[in-house]
């Protein structure tokens, strides 16, 4: 399977001591310009959600070459409307909780997450960051994970940018 994870921007709402983006030299990363020969599209960032409208024109990009899966990787679910908005137009989700107080924004949307939704569901929750139990249902959660000094990338994925 060919899988591509694509850096939507460079721009994040965090400034993580250990984010690997700031060990890399992403400016030099290839630009993607075709998404006919992936598999799979993950859409990442810096942090994607900053720029929903981007996203969301991305996906259509996307869309209109390949219908392969996008899944977004994002830690900003504070804006329920773009959320809701994006989702509908992805096959998954990947939320990331950094700190506690990141719960509350996720348990807002999970609120309004549509009954019986057919997505792609996934939770990364890093070390000491308590999650109710009714996550349970919907997510499906990788808890207690930590940051990894130059994190590699994913075994069989390819890193490009916009």
């Amino acid at each position: 399977m060919k899988k591509l994870r694509l850096l939507v921007t460079e721009k994040c709402n965090r400034n993580c001591l250990r984010c690997v983006n700031k060990d890399m030299d992403l400016k030099n990363l290839p630009v993607c310009t075709d998404f006919r020969p992936w598999d799979l599209v993950i859409l990442t960032g810096g942090e994607p959600m900053i720029v929903s409208e981007i996203v969301r024109g991305t996906i259509n990009h996307i869309r209109h070459s390949n219908p392969c899966p996008i899944i977004l990787y994002t830690a900003k679910v504070d804006n329920i409307q773009a959320m809701l908005a994006t989702l509908f137009f992805i096959d998954g989700l990947t939320v990331t909780l950094h700190e506690q107080r990141d719960l509350i924004p996720l348990l807002n949307l999970n609120n309004v997450l549509p009954r019986g939704i057919k997505k792609t569901l996934r939770l990364n929750v890093f070390k000491g960051i308590n999650v109710p139990e009714d996550l349970l249902g919907k997510w499906i959660i990788k808890d207690n994970i930590e940051w990894i000094k130059n994190c590699p990338m994913p075994s069989g994925e390819t890193f490009m940018r916009l």
